[in-house]
């Protein structure tokens, strides 16, 4: 899953009950806490994609996705929260932490089997909803669109702007999401993936970082637009 996960980043525990325990900017790196990890890894070629037994390439994520790896980046994404936010208590390092967690929860629903239980498990998880790519892209683009109308019911924008660039925004990243997903993501999944035309790993490492680092950047300069209606 890709634009999906972002969508728990919206529904906090606070967002629309009171002001919100944590920034959208953070939230929006606390769920993709799992893809920056791998997208380092992903640099130095210690994750990616490989050609199983049969030549048929499969995502090889074990360190960065495993069930027992998201529970450890999930508490790490919390404590550095902590050391960021010292200020904060213990209610924000559950939210960054579940936040963080559920990208394992909803990469379950859309991968083939290649979540493992831990780092170096042959049981291999994934309901692969990928193999039907259109019901996965609507299915992750709902749950996008769904959140971004929520928080715009929950804030209040400064001006008309504003409005139209949470969906330029969501624009940006249904494209974003149909690029990466269709002309890779889904290739590996279907087994037609030209394992070697990818980019290096350096380059394609460096991309999925500099994107989600892009996405942060731009909600929160939304977020300056779109004070909280609670926050008073």
């Amino acid at each position: 899953m890709f634009i999906g996960h972002y969508g728990p980043a919206v529904w906090d525990t606070q967002r629309g009950g009171g002001k919100p325990l944590i920034k959208l900017w953070e939230a929006f790196l606390a769920v993709q806490a799992m893809d920056l990890f791998c997208g380092a890894l992903i640099m130095f070629g210690i994750e990616g994609t490989r050609l199983t037994d049969n030549g048929a390439p499969v995502f090889d994520i074990p360190w960065s996705h495993s069930l027992l790896s998201s529970v450890v980046i999930a508490v790490i994404a919390g404590l550095v929260y902590k050391v960021f936010r010292p200020q904060s208590g213990r209610r924000e390092f559950w939210v960054i932490a579940i936040l963080a967690f559920s990208h394992w929860l909803l990469d379950l629903i859309v991968h083939r089997p290649d979540l493992a239980l831990y780092p170096g498990g042959e049981t291999l998880l994934g309901f692969g909803l990928w193999d039907l790519p259109w019901v996965a892209f609507v299915l992750e683009a709902g749950l996008l669109a769904g959140a971004f109308l929520f928080w715009q019911k929950v804030t209040k924008a400064k001006n008309k702007k504003y409005d139209y660039a949470i969906w330029g925004l969501f624009l940006l990243m249904a494209v974003a999401h149909f690029a990466v997903i269709v002309f890779q993501g889904l290739q590996v999944q279907n087994g037609t993936y030209d394992h070697t035309a990818q980019p290096p790993t350096m380059a394609l490492g460096l991309s999925m970082l500099l994107a989600f680092a892009l996405f942060a950047f731009l909600i929160s300069r939304i977020e300056r637009g779109r004070p909280s209606k609670f926050s008073d």
